[in-house]
């Protein structure tokens, strides 16, 4: 008997010879792999249909009999609001951002009035980069949440792509701000520090190739979110900072929107344990004061003008 099963995630050579190790049972005739699906002749007597899909599912991939078909923007918004159960987490993303960013907001108030209000020129020398960390580091302390709260056996192609989002967009965006605060030294080995080890735990979902892609991801954003702030002190950083932080949140939105799509959804036997938002919030605390006192008392290029 012969049966076609529909497999999106097929991504490389590598997802092809997975899928063919494991078919090559007894009971399993033949298969012939295409791009997306597998189609798989086998001994109807000893094996059925489902247990060729049990078999492929178990190596984390999604399979059906029916093709995949993916929800444009505008279907995924409908279903999103007539099936508020199946985003729960997604739903977090939102207020938990929300929520630790203004926490992150109060915090820097009070250190401001009782801490650095005395100190010259505070508030105009950093008052918008610590506006710039905050969403900084809700951003990616978020993200990396989001991937983290589920459990699943994910791609490599999905893998390397969160740690190589999580590990660039971390250190673009921290590395930016501690660059305009600190100089372009202290600024790339903090965003390459950052970038690094956030990309190493982000991209560990899918073994090693995910933690050399989100290696490689923070090495680089690490050193470019410093320089581009170097490079333009002099000509309207401030005008264009607001444009360089909205791309990158939306980049780590749309990472969520993935991580969902590609690692959630149609798939068996994903759980789902998320940090509760306590926790989720000391960390993000923990971080931007770190950081905070990084950016005031650190060393400083003789490049900034503060």
């Amino acid at each position: 008997m012969k049966k076609v099963v529909y497999i999106p995630d097929i991504e490389c050579d590598s997802c092809s010879k997975l899928i063919s190790k494991k078919l090559q049972k007894e009971g399993i005739n033949g298969i012939k792999i295409h791009a997306d699906s597998v189609e798989v002749d086998f001994d109807d007597s000893r094996l059925s249909a489902d247990d060729v899909k049990k078999d492929i599912k178990s190596l984390g991939f999604r399979a059906s009999f029916e093709p995949f078909e993916r929800k444009s923007l505008k279907e995924r918004w409908r279903d999103f609001k007539e099936n508020r159960h199946k985003y729960e987490l997604e739903s977090k993303v939102v207020s938990f951002s929300i929520g630790i960013f203004v926490l992150l907001s109060l915090l820097e108030g009070l250190a401001y009035l009782f801490f650095f209000k005395n100190m010259p020129n505070f508030l105009q020398n950093y008052g918008w980069w610590l506006f710039y960390l905050n969403i900084s580091v809700v951003s990616v302390a978020v993200g990396m949440w989001h991937v983290a709260s589920y459990k699943a056996k994910i791609t490599c192609m999905a893998g390397m792509m969160i740690g190589m989002t999580v590990g660039m967009q971390a250190g673009m965006m921290l590395g930016a701000v501690i660059g305009a605060t600190n100089g372009f030294f202290v600024g790339c080995m903090a965003g390459m520090i950052i970038g690094v080890l956030v990309g190493i735990y982000a991209g560990k979902c899918c073994g090693v190739m995910g933690v050399m892609e989100g290696m490689m991801a923070g090495l680089m954003g690490g050193t470019m979110g410093p320089m581009i702030s170097v490079m333009m002190f002099s000509d309207h950083l401030l005008v264009f900072m607001p444009f360089y932080m909205l791309v990158n949140v939306v980049i780590m939105w749309g990472l969520s929107y993935m991580m969902y799509e590609e690692v959630v959804e149609n798939k068996d036997n994903v759980e789902k344990k998320p940090l509760d938002f306590v926790s989720l919030a000391s960390i993000a605390v923990i971080s931007t004061i770190l950081l905070v006192i990084l950016m005031v008392y650190g060393m400083k290029s003789p490049l900034v003008s503060f």
